[in-house]
């Protein structure tokens, strides 16, 4: 094995390299020095890997080395923008238990409802969320001229044997977000709730979401996390959008769904993925929302050109 290099840090301090591999084998043995690396520097490991290189992994380090794998399915179960933020919550959660820094290991799969659309959009979405911590966000893929092309679209730089290696063919995020459109908003049928709201009518708007929370079978405490996360996105709507958005709730199967929808177009790819800094007075409301909520959706017709007029925010709760 080469020796390991020390990662070079972008300016945020996030390291994203894509990682070659042939088999599942060679996957681990290739994933085995970066992370023993990761957890001599007093830095945490996670990883989501499919099941045969996590057995391989676990095998050459050893199942008490201290690395936490996360089953592909769970942590690939919603949106590229909710995944994303699952991965910068686990993350957090790590640095404020003590780790200096964390490695992050995944891979594109074979899952229900993941397309080549979804993986391209949460790699984008990760770097978002990650730009600002201590990470090295390793990217696997398996090795051939497409999947370089492919990986080296999304990254500045490939770890080969243990050092980077320039892709040459890295691509604007906007562009590679165009090509790879999301599905728009699923059609829900007849709402429960359809409410244009306008500064005066906050207040009243609060009181249907909290009523159709408590009626949904939510407990108090989850009613005002609902209460919180819609506010803030209604709020948006009025303060910075067009001033009069408009409210839609339904109950699902899934949970309870609430809606913002604003005629003013957003212009950011990924708003409020990232947490904002802990002094700052703005820029809060959709990442409070997305913490607060199970899943948090957002379609703009920056985001999805001609698919997407305006602004459209999805959160998702269930019951306790």
């Amino acid at each position: 094995m080469t020796a390991p290099t020390t990662p070079r840090r972008q300016s945020g301090g996030l390291v994203h390299r894509a990682v070659p591999y042939r088999d599942p084998e060679h996957q681990a043995t290739v994933l085995a020095g970066p992370v023993t690396d990761a957890l001599e520097d007093g830095r945490r490991a996670l990883v989501v890997v499919e099941p045969r290189c996590a057995t391989e992994l676990q095998r050459s380090l050893g199942r008490d080395a201290g690395v936490e794998f996360h089953p592909p399915e769970r942590m690939h179960s919603a949106p590229p923008f909710t995944v994303a933020g699952r991965w910068s919550r686990a993350v957090r959660e790590a640095l404020s238990d003590g780790a200096t820094g964390v490695c992050t290991v995944g891979q594109s799969m074979d899952l229900p409802g993941a397309d080549g659309a979804y993986w391209t959009r949460l790699d984008l979405a990760l770097v978002h969320a990650l730009r600002d911590l201590p990470v090295e966000l390793l990217c696997c893929f398996p090795d051939g001229a497409a999947g370089r092309a492919s990986a080296g679209a999304l990254h500045d730089e490939f770890l080969v044997d243990g050092a980077p290696v320039p892709t040459g063919c890295r691509r604007d995020d906007h562009e590679l977000l165009a090509e790879n459109p999301q599905p728009p908003p699923r059609d829900l049928g007849a709402p429960v709730v359809v409410l244009p709201v306008t500064l005066g009518g906050l207040g009243a708007m609060r009181r249907v979401v909290e009523r159709q929370a408590l009626l949904s079978g939510f407990g108090p405490s989850r009613s005002e996390d609902l209460v919180l996360a819609v506010n803030e996105l209604v709020s948006n709507g009025v303060e910075h959008g067009s001033g009069a958005p408009v409210l839609r709730m339904w109950r699902t199967a899934g949970g309870l769904v609430a809606e913002m929808s604003d005629a003013a177009p957003c212009r950011l790819a990924f708003p409020g993925l990232a947490a904002p800094p802990v002094a700052g007075a703005r820029g809060r409301g959709m990442w409070l929302a997305s913490e607060l909520s199970d899943v948090l959706q957002v379609w703009t017709a920056e985001d999805d050109p001609g698919r997407v007029s305006g602004t459209v925010v999805r959160v998702t709760m269930t019951p306790p």
